[in-house]
């Protein structure tokens, strides 16, 4: 609809004065410029102006080189109409949060597998991130701050509306309640039928956004309160966590007990990483899903789905441990050794973050495998979370030793036949978890060789055999708040025995203590043969080869972040300062130390080359960055900065270690920004530099993040940005 003619200018021409020169240049002096401005229709010199029901038209009558005329339009009453409706809301407000997970999000492989449909293709270009609106949020937004029409997504939307088709198509094929979004998301775009071709990009991205943005106003109401008034950093986190939560047919969690009642068709899983592990076999892996799960839903306040994954995991444990890859408890594979201490820690701290959050001991767990020989379907059998927790105890205080089922290239068609050899176990001299062996990779570091041309087929590059520095202090936490939930009768168990002796809680843990510094902490006069540096804190304890016991790694800072207590915080803080120093980069942490002979920055599966360090993609933890470590480095140096702080009644140290922090997420607001996965990476390779084999969207990335910035009820979630961004909060 025009509103007015904002400009008229018209260049007439005038005999009037008209000189001419032989020996200069006298210019253009027999004209006129006539100026009109707010004008209406009828009123122009320069065109006829025609309004019709639904659109308009603009004929130009008298319009001389070098005239100008500018026009106010505003939208058509059908769709100002359209904008107002109230439906939208209506039906965000009765959807779970999976609904949002799907209206948002789901990579191609998803939809695919569900559906057999892919995400959107814009012809001569690509195809998008995701299905959802997420997907097309970001190059919206370039177009946007470029003024980029001709980008190949406003020919597309000019050639023709199939955008809009695919949109509401892609949702109708879903619940009944996103058949109702989808109704209306069609009602939304009516209007763009009606304006002429030229237009749609605008009018498409005005109406997007509105759909966009209410559905984000929604989907924060439904989060935890703190992030509706949250920075639209904090906001932005959030919303990628939702990215990781879904249902998908192919990759069920395993059984929950008869009668459990959950929001959706089915419970939502939490993929490891998009695209890579988004469906069947390899998208629910045990330990990324419980590193990922204190951020990912307990800080977000979905504590319906933390307790599914729990529940889930916990009723597939085996021989003590929950399973490395879940896929529905059928296929599980039991090849991790320390993704049932990831566990045991997230139940630990679902109790301390949810409301009355120590009534989870007392839910009920379907156990499939009652027996480590049970075939699955047969003896289901239903016990406390807490019976389950103090069976995965006590077969490690007591022992575990097995092979793996089907052991062999159907499962894993590189190691060798040691490799499928699992033990784990309680070192009663030290109270250390120990186990592995180097044939084989139970820690997150789990890369296995495959190339046979570079000589590194079947060896792991990272065995970590003996005592993993990150499982000290995930067991001493978990110990500590179980002897303090025992003194409460919260916990019916009082601590773990063989034949032989019994242990208290407080007794493995005052082991521990007592043992760890000594046997992790590399003094300034250790003259051992394997030392590189000094005042570190060891990789591991008791490895078969010895020298990788001494490596300078980031992951001492995992069990300084989750125990802080374990070692005096002044060798704990100078073990932070070189790491801080030698291994922190722009995004991640290194992953080795660059001064190891074994050290590579970089991470290429595609390498087909002779390097053994590097072919096939064997430097995957010996020196890229990492992100969900490095948040676990965060996490350590705030909570020994407050420990050192309160000892020696030095505020100002607790301070400057959060001004630190503080200084480091812009780098990570950046990104976000910048993503087409709005979210953070898996890892990147040296100093921050892209990793194209890594996952561009990250569960534990997130919620390591989200669960780094709320920490202690959220005290940092509006004081860890940097000053710019709070500026532009303000403003």
């Amino acid at each position: 609809v025009l509103d007015e003619i904002l400009l008229e200018i018209e260049f007439c021409y005038t005999d009037k004065g008209r000189q001419e020169s032989e020996d200069k240049i006298v210019g253009l002096n027999g004209a006129k410029v006539e100026v009109r401005e707010h004008l209406k229709g009828n009123d122009s010199k320069l065109a006829i102006i025609k309004q019709y029901e639904t659109n308009g038209k603009l004929h130009l009558k008298h319009f001389p080189s070098g005239s100008v005329i500018v026009i106010k339009v505003s939208p058509i009453k059908k769709a100002t109409e359209a904008i107002k409706l109230i439906l939208f809301v209506n039906a965000l407000k009765q959807s779970t949060l999976q609904t949002f997970n799907i209206l948002l999000f789901r990579c191609a492989a998803e939809d695919e597998n569900d559906f057999g449909s892919s995400s959107y293709n814009i012809p001569h270009w690509k195809r998008l991130d995701y299905c959802g609106l997420q997907g097309l949020l970001p190059y919206l937004n370039d177009i946007r701050f470029r003024n980029d029409l001709g980008h190949p997504i406003c020919q597309n939307l000019r050639d023709g509306l199939w955008l809009c088709d695919y949109i509401y198509h892609r949702l109708s094929k879903h619940n009944p309640m996103l058949t109702e979004i989808a109704r209306i998301i069609r009602i939304l775009f009516l209007p763009l039928h009606e304006i002429p071709y030229d237009l749609r990009p605008c009018y498409f991205e005005a109406l997007f956004s509105l759909i966009y943005e209410t559905t984000l106003e929604q989907l924060m109401k439904k989060l935890s309160r703190p992030f509706v008034t949250a920075s639209i950093y904090v906001q932005s986190l959030a919303l990628s966590s939702v990215a990781f939560l879904g249902a998908v047919k192919n990759s069920k969690l395993a059984l929950l007990p008869d009668g459990y009642k959950i929001e959706d068709d089915l419970p939502s899983s939490l993929s490891a990483g998009l695209p890579h592990f988004s469906t069947g076999f390899w998208r629910n892996w045990g330990r990324d899903t419980f590193i990922a799960l204190p951020g990912c839903c307990l800080v977000t306040g979905r504590f319906q789905d933390a307790r599914n994954l729990i529940l889930s995991y916990g009723g597939a444990i085996r021989h003590g441990i929950i399973p490395n890859l879940l896929d529905g408890g059928y296929g599980a594979r039991y090849n991790a050794r320390d993704a049932v201490w990831f566990w045991l820690y997230a139940i630990v701290k679902y109790i301390e973050m949810v409301p009355q959050g120590f009534e989870i001991l007392k839910s009920k767990v379907l156990r499939i495998f009652i027996h480590d020989d049970t075939i699955y379907g047969h003896d289901l059998t239903e016990q406390y979370l807490a019976d389950t927790m103090q069976e995965a105890l006590m077969r490690h205080f007591n022992g575990i030793e097995f092979v793996e089922r089907n052991a062999g290239p159907r499962i894993d068609e590189h190691m060798q036949e040691q490799g499928f050899h699992v033990n784990a176990y309680v070192d009663h001299s030290t109270g250390f978890i120990s186990g592995g062996n180097i044939y084989n990779c139970g820690t997150w570091m789990d890369k296995m060789g495959s190339s046979e041309k570079a000589g590194n087929k079947g060896w792991p590059a990272t065995p970590r055999d003996g005592a993993a520095v990150e499982l000290q202090g995930l067991c001493f936490a978990v110990i500590q708040k179980l002897d303090e939930l025992y003194h409460k009768k919260l916990y019916p168990y009082e601590g773990v025995f063989t034949e032989n002796e019994m242990w208290t809680w407080q007794k493995w843990a005052n082991i521990m203590k007592n043992n760890f510094e000594r046997f992790f902490y590399i003094a300034e006069n250790d003259l051992s043969q394997y030392v590189n540096r000094r005042g570190i804190i060891k990789d591991t304890y008791g490895s078969t080869q010895g020298y990788t016991d001494y490596q300078l790694r980031p992951n001492f800072s995992i069990a300084l972040a989750v125990a802080p207590k374990l070692i005096a915080p002044e060798k704990a803080w100078q073990a932070l300062q070189i790491a801080e120093e030698e291994l922190l980069g722009p995004l991640g942490i290194k992953t080795l130390d660059p001064s190891d002979y074994n050290y590579c920055p970089f991470y290429n599966q595609d390498d087909d080359g002779t390097e053994k360090k590097t072919a096939q993609g064997w430097s995957y933890h010996q020196g890229p960055e990492w992100l969900w470590v490095g948040m676990f480095f965060y996490r350590a140096k705030l909570a020994i900065a407050k420990i050192i702080s309160e000892e020696k009644n030095n505020a100002e140290f607790y301070e400057k270690a959060k001004r630190f922090v503080r200084s480091r997420m812009g780098t990570y607001w950046e990104h976000l920004k910048h993503s087409t996965w709005a979210s953070l990476p898996e890892l990147t390779n040296a100093n921050g530099s892209p990793c194209y084999h890594s996952c561009g969207a990250q569960a534990w990335s997130i919620g390591c993040m989200l669960e780094m910035i709320g920490i202690e009820n959220f005290e940092m979630i509006y004081t860890l940005l940097p000053s710019f961004l709070v500026l532009c909060i303000i403003v």
